[in-house]
């Protein structure tokens, strides 16, 4: 888990799934570091006393992870609304748990 985890956070009105977009379009769900709040409206994630909202750049450590591995890591709750959210690869951008992100606006 020593990748380091960097794109855009957008917001998929399709699936209501909260994704980060790497270079090349390329869109993954992502499982924040312990600590992180969802709020819906509008869809955002409250983070280390930040609101990571679309639009946001963001990079820290972690991994890229598939629906086993995030079970074994972060219990089956966590897993499932991922792989809700994953797609054809089923591939999870996974933050450490004690990962420090960096925000900053794209």
């Amino acid at each position: 888990m020593d990748a380091l985890i960097r794109g855009t956070v957008v917001f998929d009105e399709g699936s209501g799934c909260l994704l980060l977009e790497f270079e090349g379009g390329h869109r993954l769900p992502v499982v924040w570091p312990h600590g992180a709040s969802w709020r819906a409206d509008p869809p955002a994630v409250e983070l280390q006393g930040q609101l990571i909202e679309p639009g946001v750049f963001v990079e820290g450590g972690g991994g890229y992870l598939h629906y086993e591995e995030v079970r074994e890591m972060a219990g089956t709750a966590v897993a499932d609304a991922a792989q809700a959210c994953a797609g054809p690869t089923g591939e999870v951008a996974f933050f450490n748990r004690g990962s420090d992100v960096s925000i900053t606006a794209d």
